[in-house]
């Protein structure tokens, strides 16, 4: 494995991934699919077992008759102890569909390996004790994001410091700590092209609302391949 800082282009970062993007689109229509519905399914119970739908669907008619009180109700639904626990509660939700991403990184070991993929390497992240290890993951990675993010700079600089976690912890027997210790040590070392291509990565990924929403259906899990390509640069680590 190597550490140490490494020259590489964007040039050769972008052709890679969207290399990987475009020959696994199936897989990436069938991800964002089982993704975002499952979300949607938990965040409904969630936000009506916290009860906060029923309270949205009361003050709705405000919204066109008394936008200020609207504004006024919407504040104190955001503020009160039930939406904080429904926000910790979302963060739980994304960390059970998380490993869903971790099943594209044997997806591109098997293409790179010339190997034949199929439906059930989407979810490699589940098999074994990887979901425990990546729900866990989730769960700290997400809980300081939910702090960060507000602050836009420390959210994003938390994203792409810890952007090599998940790898490490996928292909090498490191632990949570070991991993995170790295993937700074590797992203302070490379710090501008990495920064480049979180930046991409995050446009393209989210670029499918542009498209009418759809769009969203292929994009959303071009961060995968980013990461992918990005690792596969800076660790020198057996893949297949």
């Amino acid at each position: 494995m190597n550490e140490a800082s490494r020259k590489i282009s964007l040039d050769y970062v972008i052709k890679q991934s969207f290399k990987y993007w475009s020959s696994t689109l199936f897989y990436q229509l069938i991800f964002t699919l089982i993704y975002f519905s499952t979300l949607l399914i938990l965040g409904k119970f969630l936000l009506d077992y916290y009860e906060i739908y029923p309270k949205i669907q009361e003050i709705a008619p405000l919204m066109s008759s008394n936008p200020d009180e609207f504004s006024s109700a919407i504040q104190e639904i955001t503020f009160s102890d039930n939406f904080k626990y429904f926000s910790m509660m979302v963060i739980v939700a994304t960390a059970i569909i998380y490993p869903l991403n971790i099943g594209f990184f044997k997806i591109y070991t098997l293409i790179d390996a010339h190997e034949k993929v199929n439906i059930n390497d989407l979810f490699a992240g589940f098999s074994g004790s990887n979901f425990f290890k990546f729900f866990g993951y989730y769960l700290l990675w997400g809980g300081i994001y939910f702090y960060l993010k507000p602050l836009v700079i420390p959210g994003f600089l938390w994203i792409m410091f810890t952007i090599f976690a998940a790898p490490l912890l996928y292909f090498t027997p490191m632990n949570l700590t070991e991993a995170l210790k790295i993937s700074f040590k590797v992203v302070g070392g490379n710090f501008f092209i990495i920064a480049a291509c979180s930046v991409l990565a995050i446009i393209f990924s989210y670029s499918g609302f542009l498209l009418c929403f759809f769009g969203l259906f292929f994009t959303f899990p071009f961060w995968n391949a980013i990461i992918y390509t990005l690792f596969k640069s800076y660790f020198r680590i057996k893949f297949v």
